[in-house]
């Protein structure tokens, strides 16, 4: 696949007020730090297993310290952060033979972020085959102060996609159970009571927001056999949008994730590994 898309996105946060009148305003917090991605991103080693740091790749607050980190697991052709042009479109541009990441400048009509990975450069001729590592290119923070949800009234998640392009360059070997090109945001959904017994213990919660197999990405609920073996939900994409990522238009997600997280919630026995809300146990850890 040769896929690119361009979004925004943030986060804001209803705290429930548990002392005081009634009717007073709750308050509110942004719990993505740098959602106009201006400070740039940490750049990661593409071995998977844990984080590495060899670089960083300068956004336009050039002076300020990177929040996102930028992870491309299994890549051949990561990113190499001296590499930067200023586009006449108002974009700083990162790019490779495989890749490309676009930094909107403050004020830009068009999106703040753009990501593009070729397929073609990072497999070759022939396709993925099954069983083998698949190429990421995502942009992931760790949440500075997690937000537990059993404290939450509220958490507002804003995203606004637009898929500019996507091309299956391997139709003679091409099997959509091994090979797709996706989109999608997740938040790791933790357990970090370290009196719990399942301190530690994580729920993937995901929103879809593109699928070249699926106009409107279905709901998915798996074992993650990408390192982690965590339960992973995401929810039909209409839960969101009845908007279609294919049509090439802007999409707009604008939903409480509040309560589709504590949905997934639950008490296994003897363990608080998907904790009741009323445990108040679990916390949004992070975003990907």
């Amino acid at each position: 696949m040769h896929t690119r898309l361009a979004c925004g996105v943030c986060l804001l946060l209803g705290l429930a007020v548990f002392h005081g009148v009634a009717d007073e305003p709750k308050a509110e917090r942004e719990l993505i730090q740098d959602n106009h991605f201006r400070r740039g991103f940490i750049l990661w080693q593409p071995k998977p297993g844990k984080h590495v740091r060899y670089g960083e790749l300068r956004g336009s607050e050039a002076k300020a310290s990177p929040v996102w980190g930028l992870s491309q697991w299994s890549s051949t052709f990561p990113l190499d952060g001296p590499a930067t042009a200023a586009g006449i479109d108002g974009f700083l541009i990162h790019s490779n033979s495989a890749k490309v990441l676009r930094m909107g400048r403050p004020g830009t009509t068009d999106a703040d972020l753009s990501l593009a990975v070729n397929t073609g450069v990072e497999y070759g001729v022939k396709a993925r085959r099954a069983g083998d590592p698949w190429v990421h290119l995502l942009v992931e923070q760790e949440f500075a102060t997690p937000a537990r949800l059993a404290e939450l009234s509220a958490a507002r998640f804003h995203l606004e996609a637009r898929l500019l392009r996507s091309r299956n360059l391997h139709r003679d070997d091409y099997s959509p159970a091994a090979h797709a090109a996706q989109f999608q945001v997740f938040f790791t959904v933790q357990n970090r009571n370290r009196q719990s017994p399942g301190h530690g213990d994580l729920l993937w919660f995901g929103v879809p927001v593109y699928d070249n197999r699926h106009r409107h990405p279905p709901e998915h609920k798996s074992k993650d056999f990408g390192g982690t073996e965590k339960f992973i939900f995401t929810p039909n994409v209409k839960t969101f949008s009845p908007a279609s990522a294919h049509d090439g238009e802007w999409m707009v997600i604008d939903h409480d994730l509040l309560p589709l997280m504590r949905a997934r919630l639950w008490p296994l026995p003897g363990r608080t590994v998907f904790c009741p809300a009323r445990n108040s146990q679990a916390t949004t850890a992070s975003a990907a």
